[in-house]
C-alpha cells in the first residue's frame, strides 16, 4: 500500500486541481454570457491556464523533492506530468465551457 499511496495522493490532488479549473471555467462563461465579452473575462480565461500549471506543478513537487538523490529525470517526469495532466484538464474544461456557451447563447437563424 505504500508503494501506491503517493499515486493516490496525486491522483486525487490533480482531481481536485481539475474540479477548481473547470469550475472556473464554467463560472467565466456564465459571466460572459451575462454581461457580455469583455477584457477582464477574456483576460482571467487567459491567466486561468498558467495559474493552472503553477498549481500543478506545487501539488506534483514531491516527483522532484521527494527523491534524495535529485535527478534530470525526475525534473524531466515533473514536467511530462504537469504536461500531460494540464492538458486533459484544459481540454475537458474548455470544451465544457464552450459547450455551456452554446447552449446559453441563443441561436439567431430565420
Amino acid at each position: 500500500m505504500n508503494s501506491t499511496y503517493p499515486i493516490l495522493r496525486s491522483y486525487r490532488q490533480n482531481l481536485s486541481v481539475a474540479t477548481v479549473f473547470w469550475g472556473t471555467c464554467l463560472a467565466l462563461v456564465l459571466a460572459e454570457v451575462a454581461l457580455g465579452s469583455n477584457i477582464v473575462i477574456g483576460g482571467l480565461f487567459v491567466l486561468s491556464i498558467p495559474l493552472l500549471v503553477a498549481v500543478l506543478t506545487w501539488v506534483n513537487k514531491g516527483i522532484v523533492f521527494d527523491r534524495v538523490p535529485r535527478t534530470l529525470g525526475s525534473v524531466v517526469v515533473l514536467g511530462l506530468s504537469v504536461l500531460l495532466v494540464s492538458t486533459v484538464i484544459i481540454l475537458v474544461g474548455l470544451l465544457a465551457a464552450a459547450n455551456l456557451k452554446a447552449l446559453m447563447t441563443p441561436v439567431s437563424g430565420a
